[in-house]
């Protein structure tokens, strides 16, 4: 068997043979943009979602992404009650399952991305980034923040609205 046809093989065992690896899907007004995702599921079940916005007869430029595994859970929601929705995106890391979440805004000097600020956590035991795991509940609209605690098995749970615990910067594609 030639190393072609074992690649391709092994990618129809991963991937069925009616799910493109690659899907594209317009979107209207995610941070006043509008534009498309890129969604490649080419190691599913972990999946990246890429967010282009495409202005008036220009180039598509990235805005945001979203990845993990059963597939982005991406919402946008007004967090800060300013009348503009923000991007959330629950992402889970493929190496180590690490959950978080990402927010984006649109700011007058580009996109910006937040994270969870998770100092002062009540008797939180910081073992390494599985300690915690956040993620965005959009029925009830909190972050939800699970993390080990100091001599217990019991996880603790914080709970918290709007962008206070959230740490910005200017978003750089990867």
């Amino acid at each position: 068997m030639m190393e072609q046809d074992r690649l391709r093989d092994n990618a129809s065992r991963v991937l069925p043979p009616s799910e493109p690896a690659v899907t594209f899907r317009n979107f209207y007004d995610i941070l006043g943009y509008n534009g498309y995702m890129r969604t490649d599921n080419a190691a599913a079940p972990w999946t990246i979602r890429r967010y282009f916005a495409v202005a008036e007869g220009g180039r598509p430029f990235p805005i945001a992404e979203s990845f993990g595994f059963d597939g982005p859970r991406d919402y946008s929601v007004d967090l800060d009650g300013d009348g503009r929705r923000e991007l959330v995106a629950n992402v889970q890391y493929g190496g180590d399952g690490h959950r978080t979440v990402y927010v984006y805004q649109r700011r007058e000097d580009g996109i910006w991305r937040g994270v969870p600020d998770l100092s002062g956590l009540p008797n939180h035991d910081n073992w390494g980034a599985n300690s915690t795991a956040v993620v965005f509940d959009p029925a009830e609209r909190v972050f939800r923040v699970r993390y080990a605690m100091k001599n217990t098995e019991t996880l603790g749970t914080v709970e918290y609205q709007g962008l206070g615990r959230m740490i910005f910067a200017p978003y750089i594609p990867t």
